[in-house]
């Protein structure tokens, strides 16, 4: 099946276009030809098969690119028209729009709730294909197209013919176009409920459309200006908070993944909307209540095992063990303050018995040889830098006996289940799993409730963080980052924290 892609970009001299077509997470491109720097296309031969087909838009100069589309949401092109042997595409160039902030999974997943669906197939033998993007839509309403010919219902709203949010803020509708008949075609978009009632027009003057030939086993696809509405900005109240500071009655003695779950249940009955978190990095140096300070992370990735919740996870067998270990949660539980070291105490241990009595059958399960898969680049020299941490009783990675920076060549044996080497740190891998599991579930659960999880970035590192371990050229460690004097502090802030070796980072991207 050949694909005629068209698009019209103003270039300048020495500059050319390359349609970048994205399949199995690869990036293939292929020069697109013009005659006048304006106008340009690239015929690109594909399997009917694939249904589905993404790409994107680059200006290169030779092999150097000199700008890109904004790749948030890339094109889609849905080959779901049966009878179609060719389809020719007119595109426009996405720049990032002002209202990008309408494209982040904030409002997609957790405000508008609109999720893209497949296309339905169609078995027309001349399609024309309509694509809008429209980021302002609101939950439970969706797009539609009117205009003048009975094919679009003759302006009847009635008769409007309902669109599929196809990708992200993006509606398409195929068009039977046996149907149409005149050189051009006119029409407006309309917004409808979820009863199909019309609550608004587009803002403007109407589409108009010229037509070209369009042959038996053909489909055209146009790609519209974004739709516009008058929709007002909304605005949200939200909340800040530390996550340990969530402590419920039936915590383990500080705040947990379960406990977040309760705010996100206090956010969504006061009307609230965002729920922002401070860092909730693993920032384990000491394992005194020096780590308690959430900006000092040891790895940008890992989470901080304090966080877990002991109550999703099974429980323990043996019963006396089942005995002391709640008496010693409700005991930390009931002090007026978190005791930081004694709550992480306390969780290390639970986890360590419940590591030793689940760990072997939850790591064989699919869902942790996915989370395996997904994470070892930063899971596997985290677990070891954590297990030398513990054995040298030091996080400062220069006074160990050996191990003083990451060895790539260990990660084959710290990976093979196999090995020694593997056991001494399935541990950490255990923890993270789980961590990360409970995270999902609850931002899964702040998606449901309509709550936008906010997160927090550390600005920087502790220098003595699995991550300066992993890769030192990254970081200038002869320096310390911090803030210079304000009104809060005369004498400014030395955060302690390496400052990043930028010219380093530039030379490999």
């Amino acid at each position: 099946m050949t694909i005629h892609f068209h698009i019209e970009y103003r270039t300048a001299f020495g500059e050319e276009l390359s349609l970048n077509i994205i399949k199995n997470n690869e990036v293939k491109a292929y020069r697109m030809t013009t005659i006048d720097g304006v106008q340009w296309w690239c015929d690109f031969n594909y399997s009917k098969a694939d249904r589905v087909l993404a790409y994107y838009y680059k200006v290169q100069v030779g092999d150097s690119v000199e700008r890109s589309e904004w790749q948030t949401v890339k094109h889609v092109l849905d080959l779901t028209c049966d009878a179609a042997t060719d389809y020719t595409v007119y595109d426009r160039w996405n720049a990032m729009p002002e209202d990008s902030y309408l494209y982040s999974s904030a409002f997609t997943d957790c405000i508008n709730h609109l999720e893209p669906q497949p296309m339905q197939p169609t078995a027309y033998a001349k399609t024309l294909r309509l694509t809008v993007r429209a980021p302002q839509l609101r939950e439970g309403q969706r797009l539609a197209v009117v205009g003048t010919q009975k094919a679009l219902g003759e302006w009847n709203l009635d008769k409007a013919l309902p669109m599929t949010l196809h990708n992200y803020c993006e509606w398409a509708v195929d068009i039977d176009a046996s149907l149409l008949h005149d050189d051009s075609i006119e029409f407006k978009l309309v917004v409808e409920n979820g009863s199909g009632l019309v609550m608004m027009w587009e803002c403007g003057c109407n589409r108009i459309i010229t037509m070209p030939q369009i042959e038996n086993g053909q489909t055209v696809v146009y790609s519209l200006d974004q739709a516009f509405f008058e929709m007002w900005d909304r605005r949200f109240a939200g909340t800040l908070v530390p996550v340990f500071s969530l402590r419920s009655k039936t915590s383990a003695g500080i705040g947990d993944f379960g406990d977040l779950k309760m705010m996100i249940d206090l956010m969504a009955k006061t009307g609230q909307r965002v729920l922002q978190l401070l860092p909730i990095n693993d920032t384990t140096i000491t394992h005194t209540w020096t780590d308690s300070y959430p900006y000092s992370c040891i790895s940008v990735f890992a989470i901080h095992p304090q966080y877990a919740d002991l109550r999703k996870l099974p429980q323990l067998e043996d019963e006396e063990a089942r005995t002391e270990m709640e008496a010693e949660r409700q005991r930390l539980n009931a002090l007026p303050q978190i005791d930081y070291e004694k709550a992480n105490a306390f969780k290390s241990e639970y986890l360590q018995r419940v590591f030793a009595q689940e760990g072997k059958r939850i790591m064989k399960s699919a869902e942790y040889k996915a989370f395996f898969q997904e994470t070892q680049n930063w899971l596997v020299p985290y677990a070891q830098y954590s297990w030398l941490r513990d054995k040298y009783g030091t996080a400062d990675f220069t006074q160990w006996q050996d191990h003083n920076t990451w060895n790539e060549d260990d990660r084959a044996m710290l990976s093979d289940s196999r090995t020694k080497a593997y056991h001494e740190v399935a541990f950490y891998y255990f923890v993270q799993y789980i961590l990360s599991s409970q995270m999902k579930e609850a931002h899964e659960y702040a998606k449901q409730k309509g709550v936008i999880l906010k997160g927090d970035i550390p600005i920087g590192v502790n220098r003595h963080s699995c991550d300066v371990w992993m890769e030192p050229k990254y970081f200038n460690l002869n320096g310390q980052a911090g803030a210079p004097p304000d009104d809060f502090s005369v004498n400014g802030q030395n955060w302690g924290f390496p400052t990043y070796n930028w010219d380093e980072m530039l030379k490999d991207g």
